[in-house]
């Protein structure tokens, strides 16, 4: 991670009393550095640096803790990211550490996020009597010496956007490099593509995902812990055949039966959640109901699911559906109903349920979006004056989504590329700007691009794997 530690104990009247090891510490802070690693704030250059700064803070702290020396340090800020927050809001922690033990600056570090501390809690203080050689910790030393030398000097992985006045020159700034760094990366591709391909074969899952904003590194440790557990557990590894398995942001089966494991998550709640798959598919049957009874109320508009909507479980979505079949049932009790300028079939139209927390808006693409908890007063009245603009948007789509398919074709074949992705923010209409842009100045950039990867996003990096992320609104 982001401290390179020796192991160490001391012999304290003929008992030998024992520090933290390196990879104790790394496993213990493993939650925490989930939550703030500045490879998450990519689109967040101000949390992310804080972050950094901050983690480099700990480290000193936690290396001279180790070598039993005092180091004062101010009181260390953190953003943290959490499951239940929205994006672009976070926790906000400040810590203040003293003294010289290790073990009592982890479990400051994570009381202070609201993180569990059962593992620190379960290792012992002191070793039992035995004589420990030099080439004992010389052998546990060096098992994690490359390990944390590499960690120490990792760049970030979204680097600090800078005032960048075109993209010729950034790209051919760049483009070397991170071919370089998706090179260096091969030999951990393909041990999570061997990782993938001995989960599939083994135990007849499907297929196995996930989301392309994980280090491909973490990805590795998270499926070497599920073969791990897997091999483990055998008995309960029936009820993922024929399942698709998807790393992500939270556990849970997805709306459209993935069963999701959160990267984060120990490998305990992993387990719970497969051994219970079952229970939970049992609601995906019941999600067709939902949705048409909530259609034929609203003069059978169609209910959709946004490609990328917050993830939520099956039931926690049969209950948001529920929640607004309830909300309009009573509206309709009440005597109300649309006004009369409403079309009586609004079947040309699409509506999406979101979680309670979200807005009451109209997407990019012409798709109504509205939270479960949104009262039906408000709800009826916005569709009702917003038509209009829903009919020009949905047109919009239909034909971007054409043209957006045919130009990306033609930007990756022209360049040379391999492999053009967008962030899941990038519409149809702005990845149609970007790519007709980028065609513009093929003379340029042809030899310079070709056989690299290009994510269209909004901001400058090189990723750690040898992305190359570029604005969709470049100059």
């Amino acid at each position: 991670m982001y401290c390179r530690l020796r192991v160490r104990c001391e012999c304290l009247t003929g008992i030998l009393s024992r520090s933290l090891s390196s990879a104790e510490i790394s496993t213990a802070l493993r939650p925490f550095y989930f939550s703030v690693h500045p490879d998450l704030f990519g689109k967040y250059p101000e949390q992310r640096k804080i972050n950094e700064h901050s983690l480099q803070q700990l480290s000193a702290l936690l290396e001279a803790q180790q070598s039993s020396k005092s180091v004062a340090i101010p009181a260390l800020s953190f953003y943290l990211r959490q499951k239940d927050m929205p994006e672009g809001e976070f926790k906000y922690v400040k810590i203040q550490l003293n003294g010289r033990n290790v073990r009592e600056t982890v479990v400051k570090v994570l009381n202070a996020c609201d993180l569990s501390t059962n593992y620190v809690d379960k290792i012992p203080t002191s070793y039992p009597k035995h004589e420990f050689s030099k080439q004992e910790f010389a052998k546990a030393y060096e098992k994690y010496s490359t390990e944390f030398d590499k960690a120490t000097h990792m760049k970030r992985k979204v680097e600090e956007k800078k005032a960048i006045h075109n993209i010729i020159d950034w790209i051919y700034e760049n483009s070397a490099t991170a071919k370089e760094k998706y090179e260096s990366t091969k030999a951990t591709r393909d041990q999570v593509k061997s990782l993938i391909d001995h989960l599939c074969k083994t135990y007849g899952i499907k297929e196995v995902k996930y989301d392309s904003g994980w280090n491909i590194s973490h990805i590795r440790g998270a499926l070497q812990s599920l073969a791990s557990m897997a091999s483990q557990h055998p008995q309960h590894m029936d009820n993922l055949k024929g399942k698709t398995i998807a790393l992500g942001q939270f556990t849970g089966v997805s709306l459209d039966g993935d069963v999701y494991l959160n990267i984060i998550d120990v490998r305990h709640e992993w387990l719970s959640l497969i051994k219970k798959v079952s229970q939970e598919d049992s609601a995906l049957t019941e999600i067709p109901q939902y949705e048409k009874a909530l259609s034929s109320i609203l003069r059978n508009i169609h209910i959709c699911r946004r490609k990328f909507m917050p993830k939520v479980s099956a039931a926690q979505y049969c209950s948001h559906l529920r929640q607004l079949i309830t909300s309009i049932g009573d509206f309709y009790g009440r005597g109300k109903k649309f006004h009369s300028s409403v079309p009586e079939s609004l079947s040309k139209y699409e509506i999406v349920v979101e979680p309670e927390a979200g807005p009451l808006m109209l997407s990019p693409t012409g798709q109504f979006i509205t939270p479960s908890s949104c009262p039906a007063d408000e709800l009826i009245a916005y569709i009702t004056n917003h038509l209009d603009e829903a009919t020009l948007l949905l047109t919009e789509y239909s034909i971007n989504k054409h043209v957006e398919r045919a130009l990306y074709a033609e930007v990756k074949e022209r360049f040379g590329l391999l492999a053009l992705h967008k962030d899941d923010s990038i519409t149809p209409g702005l990845m149609i700007s970007c790519c007709e842009r980028l065609l513009t100045r093929v003379d340029k950039l042809n030899m310079k691009l070709r056989g690299n990867i290009l994510y269209v996003t909004h901001y400058y990096s090189v990723l750690s794997e040898g992305v190359l992320c570029i604005p969709w609104n470049f100059k």
